[in-house]
């Protein structure tokens, strides 16, 4: 952390600590009436408040063209994508801004599920951003967006992965955290900008951060993610989170009604590095037994569509958490792939004649894309 970080954080954590010592101040005097007390806590209030319409005013030069900033995330969108979509929609509206959610694909039976519970309707498709304003969630790679972005608009960015190749000319809003959900960095920015949560939104952002920590189990996971979680249940009047996770997971997990082919793409994500193009679709399971017929269903679906895609490596994941701990499935789509990924990684624990099975896990954003891109970078046009 370099040193304005570091008088930045002690700046925050100062007024954070300042208000709640201001708080306890103010409840232990309030009985006796004590007038400086109220004072002292209505000048933190006050404080409070300018830093909300500081943080307000660093977006108010967005530079935006005619017409409405759609919001959108990435393609194969999962729950996180779609649920912070709508939630950011409503923050920029919030703002003063014309802004509207909107998907580039089919959603998957998990977000439907959240959506439902949250009594909202599936955004409108988007086809093509050529020319639009877009504010990009989830994702900052061309490989993974709307068609049409490269000609589109972007006026702002917030994720929780790598930078991407996304490119923008003019200022751009950019906000990227190492977190465990780009929903958990939209609850920070309602509450660092002053503004409400409904009840509606609060349930969207909470699916959203459930499924994208694996119900807070995933090793991005962070203290802010945990602080969501607990404020946002509250806030949507969930009371067991557990059970409402496990309803999610179910749907998840469920695939029903999906061929193979739809369910190799329900999250898939496409990638560029060092001139080579690649793509992953992540497949969750409930057990061993049901991974590996899983297994046996995706190395159908790769061979079947890997030369629909404009790409040189592909995989499938199917991953499993057992007792906390992770187990990935990983199938290559051709003997180009595979070779990739035994050089890559040449430490998995066995192959069982369809899989390379990782029981340490290798999930996507944090073990599998990085390590491609490393072993990619210092082998280029294998």
């Amino acid at each position: 952390m370099n040193n304005n970080s570091k008088k930045y954080l002690y700046i925050i954590v100062s007024l954070i600590l300042a208000i709640l010592v201001g708080v306890c101040a103010f409840n232990a005097g309030k009985n006796s009436g004590n007038p400086k007390l109220q004072e002292q806590y209505d000048e933190l209030l006050k404080k409070q408040e300018e830093l909300q319409q500081l943080n307000r005013s660093s977006i108010e030069k967005m530079i935006k063209e005619d017409g409405p900033i759609y919001v959108i995330g990435h393609r194969s969108p999962d729950s996180d994508t779609v649920c912070t979509a709508i939630a950011y929609a409503r923050f920029l509206n919030m703002l003063g801004y014309e802004a509207q959610p909107r998907i580039n694909d089919k959603i998957n039976n998990e977000t439907a599920f959240i959506l439902k519970e949250a009594g909202v309707e599936v955004p409108e498709e988007l086809i093509d951003a050529s020319g639009l304003n877009i504010f990009l969630v989830d994702h900052s790679e061309y490989a993974q967006a709307t068609e049409g972005m490269v000609d589109a608009h972007i006026v702002g960015v917030i994720d929780h992965h790598g930078v991407g190749t996304v490119q923008t000319g003019n200022q751009v809003v950019y906000e990227a955290k190492p977190i465990g959900a780009t929903a958990t960095i939209v609850w920070l920015d309602y509450l660092n900008y002053g503004l409400e949560i409904d009840k509606t939104t609060a349930h969207l952002l909470l699916g959203a951060v459930l499924s994208d920590t694996s119900n807070l189990g995933a090793s991005t996971t962070t203290e802010a993610d945990a602080a969501a979680v607990k404020e946002l249940s509250v806030l949507a009047g969930v009371e067991n989170v557990d059970e409402f996770y496990n309803k999610m997971h179910a749907e998840k997990i469920s695939y029903k009604g999906m061929s193979n082919e739809e369910i190799l793409f329900s999250d898939y994500k496409e990638y560029e590095a060092f001139g080579t193009k690649y793509g992953i679709g992540l497949v969750d399971s409930l057990n061993e037994e049901s991974s590996k017929m899983l297994a046996e269903k995706m190395k159908e679906a790769l061979k079947e569509n890997f030369n629909k895609k404009d790409v040189d490596l592909m995989y499938a994941s199917v991953g499993i958490r057992e007792d906390g701990k992770k187990i990935d499935y990983i199938i290559p789509a051709n003997e180009l792939s595979e070779s990739i990924l035994k050089n890559a990684f040449p430490d998995y624990d066995e192959y069982d004649g369809t899989s390379y099975i990782f029981r340490s896990g290798l999930g996507r954003k944090t073990k599998f894309v990085p390590g491609l891109n490393e072993y990619l970078g210092a082998h280029p046009h294998e």
